[in-house]
């Protein structure tokens, strides 16, 4: 089979390699789609380790092959993947909270090869644990790679109450800050703001007629005076910080209502995690914090479901379709924020590509 490996950081080759058979348990996967994440940046880069040499976490396939004593997964049915996979022997992973694993979670694309080869393998462990999502055959390909990190930000969402409504603003306006806008209008959110300091990004949603409410170029517009004017002065319902900037959680605090809440999405450099802030706004405005780490099964059902539903449209948020073959390409595409990329996805089966 072929498949796009690591050499060394920065080097990536698309050669062929063998074709892995599914020992006792496994299922062998032929991939469809696997879309490119920020993560898998890092990790090409050499920023960020990984255990293996075929990385890809975003992926859609169907089953070719299954290993013995594998029950109810059929030759032929397709699936999303979950990534994280828990120990399942811990006290949160008995209670379906396997991204919290006190172990320490293995994920597919890590410690695990991933989705950007023409076959993979779910292992023993993740079959067990019910880690292949089932889809409908009417969901593209390319729509089913979404689901990874649409229940990433579902799972973000999950602490952030949506009955009364509210205003909701994300801080972000990559593909994470749109996923989890979307999910809070698919919620009830009766206004989404995306905020961010880039002008092509904003102008890239409104080329994709994305329903946000508001825009704000945060690089041109004071976020607290804008919230204040907007809000008359008591402030948005929640804030997500869906970008790696430590410095907009104090600034998420200042724009919350009362008994508002601040989910904090992204991941901080680890060089550099620790900002100050108010802790009297959290005391005396009965603040809420959430962290928002990786996701769940539940969680990539109901991102199924939104997508499958029509609530949340996953194509619209496919710009880029590349072949294996032009992997280094979709890399490049990706990674230029002058590209006009939202989401990036290597598909198997489109021969016009």
């Amino acid at each position: 089979m072929k498949a796009a490996v690591i050499k060394k950081p920065g080097v990536i080759v698309v050669e062929d390699v063998a074709t892995p058979k599914p020992a006792d348990g496994e299922v062998l996967l032929k991939v469809e789609a696997c879309a490119l994440c920020g993560t898998d940046q890092r990790v090409l880069k050499g920023e960020k380790h990984v255990d293996v040499p075929i990385v890809g976490h975003e992926i859609t396939g169907t089953v070719v092959e299954t290993g013995k004593s594998v029950k109810g997964i059929d030759k032929g049915e397709r699936y999303a993947v979950q990534t994280v996979i828990g120990c399942g022997e811990c006290p949160l992973c008995k209670v379906h909270q396997e991204n919290l694993c006190e172990k320490g979670f293995k994920a597919i694309g890590y410690q695990w090869n991933g989705g950007f080869a023409e076959y993979m393998i779910m292992p023993k462990l993740g079959v067990d644990q019910g880690c292949l999502i089932p889809i409908s055959r009417k969901m593209s390909a390319e729509a089913g790679t979404l689901i990874e990190p649409l229940s990433c930000c579902v799972n973000g969402m999950r602490c952030i109450p949506f009955e009364k409504g509210g205003h909701v603003v994300v801080f972000g306006g990559g593909i994470i800050g749109v996923l989890n806008a979307l999910v809070a209008k698919a919620r009830g959110a009766k206004e989404v703001t995306i905020m961010d300091v880039s002008q092509e990004r904003l102008d890239l949603h409104r080329k994709l007629k994305l329903p946000f409410d508001n825009l704000v170029n945060t690089a041109k517009t004071n976020p607290v005076d804008w919230v204040k004017q907007k809000t008359g002065g008591r402030g948005v319902d929640a804030v997500v910080v869906a970008a790696s900037v430590k410095s907009i959680v104090p600034l998420g605090f200042k724009i919350l209502a009362r008994s508002g809440h601040l989910s904090i999405f992204a991941g901080m450099p680890k060089s550099d995690p620790v900002e100050q802030i108010d802790l009297n706004l959290i005391h005396y405005l009965e603040l809420h914090v959430h962290g928002a780490n990786s996701s769940v099964q539940k969680d990539y059902l109901e991102a199924r479901d939104l997508i499958e539903s029509g609530k949340i449209n996953a194509d619209a948020l496919v710009t880029h379709k590349f072949s294996l073959d032009d992997f280094n390409k979709a890399v490049d595409v990706q990674g230029n924020p002058a590209s006009g990329a939202m989401k990036v996805v290597i598909n198997f089966s489109d021969k016009n590509l």
